[in-house]
C-alpha cells in the first residue's frame, strides 16, 4: 500500500499556483510521492500536471466540486483533467447539502451517483465517495452508507477511518465489507480532550492502526493518504511529519 497526503491537510499554503508548487516540493523532501488532490486554489490543469512531474508526484484521486461532476458538460471535461493528470479516480468529499439526510434523500442521491459512475465509467475512469459520519445515520434501520454499498454497485468508496469510528462503528468491517472497491484510504486520528472529540496525528490518538494496516493489506487497498482536517499541534507540515515518524517507526512506511 501506498501511503501519501491529502492536499486538504495543507490547503491553507495551496492559495496560488506559486504557493502549490512550493508545497509539493516540501511534500515531496519530506519523502512522500503521491498525493490526493483537494483544497487547491486556482489553477491552470496543465500547469498542476507539470508540478506533479516536476516533482515526481502521483496523483492517486481528486475531490472535486459537486456542480462539475454533477454537470455532465462539466463532468467530461473533468474527465479529461484527470487523464491529463494520469489519475483514474474523480472524488467527491461528501454529500451535497441539497440531497437532505433522509431516506428519499439517499435515494436521490444515489440515482445521481449511479448516472455519474456510468459517465465515468465509459470513459475509463471511476467515481470515489469520501464518507463523514452522517452516512452511519440509520433510516429503516439501514445505515445510509450500506445503502450506498449496496444500491451504488460500480461506486468506489475512499473510506475514512476516522469518521467510520465517529459513526459509531470498527473502520476494519468497512474495510472488509468494502474489500476492492477502496482504492484511496483515508487516516486520520482520533484523539479526546475533555468531552471534545479532535483530529489528532496518526499515533496520537486511540485508533488501532495495527488492525486497521492488517485488514487494508489483506484487501490489498493500493493508496492511503494521510489527511489532517485541523487540530494540528503546530502546523500541518509538522502534523504531517509526526503521521510519518509513526508509520516508519511501525513499519507501515518505508
Amino acid at each position: 500500500m501506498k501511503i501519501g497526503v491529502q492536499t486538504y491537510t495543507i490547503r491553507d499554503y495551496l492559495k496560488t499556483p506559486s504557493e502549490i508548487n512550493t508545497s509539493l516540493k516540501r511534500i515531496k523532501d519530506m519523502g512522500f510521492n503521491m498525493v490526493q488532490l483537494s483544497g487547491l486554489g486556482p489553477v491552470d490543469i496543465d500547469d498542476l500536471t507539470g508540478m506533479l512531474k516536476e516533482n515526481e508526484i502521483e496523483a492517486c484521486g481528486t475531490h472535486s466540486p459537486w456542480d462539475r461532476v454533477a454537470d455532465p458538460k462539466e463532468l467530461d471535461r473533468l474527465i479529461e483533467e484527470h487523464k491529463k493528470l494520469g489519475c483514474i479516480q474523480i472524488g467527491i468529499g461528501m454529500k451535497p447539502q441539497l440531497f437532505p439526510d433522509t431516506y428519499q434523500g439517499y435515494t436521490d442521491f444515489i440515482k445521481k451517483t449511479n448516472e455519474i459512475c456510468a459517465q465515468t465509467g465509459k470513459a475509463g475512469l471511476k467515481f470515489g465517495y469520501h464518507n463523514h459520519e452522517l452516512e452511519f445515520i440509520k433510516f429503516n434501520g439501514i445505515c445510509a452508507i450500506d445503502r450506498m454499498i449496496e444500491e451504488c454497485p460500480d461506486l468506489e468508496f475512499t473510506l475514512d477511518v476516522f469518521w467510520v469510528q465517529a459513526g459509531g462503528k470498527n473502520p476494519c468491517d468497512y474495510i472488509n465489507k468494502l474489500k476492492n472497491r477502496i482504492r484511496i484510504l483515508h487516516l486520520k486520528d482520533f484523539r479526546i480532550i475533555g468531552r471534545d472529540r479532535q483530529y489528532a496525528e496518526i499515533g496520537l490518538g486511540n485508533l488501532n492502526w495495527q488492525e486497521i494496516f492488517d485488514c487494508s493489506l489483506k484487501n490489498n487497498i493500493p493508496y492511503a493518504v494521510i489527511e489532517q482536517d485541523g487540530d494540528f499541534l503546530n502546523d500541518p507540515f509538522d502534523s504531517l511529519e509526526i503521521s510519518k515518524k509513526f508509520l516508519v517507526e511501525n513499519g507501515y512506511m518505508k
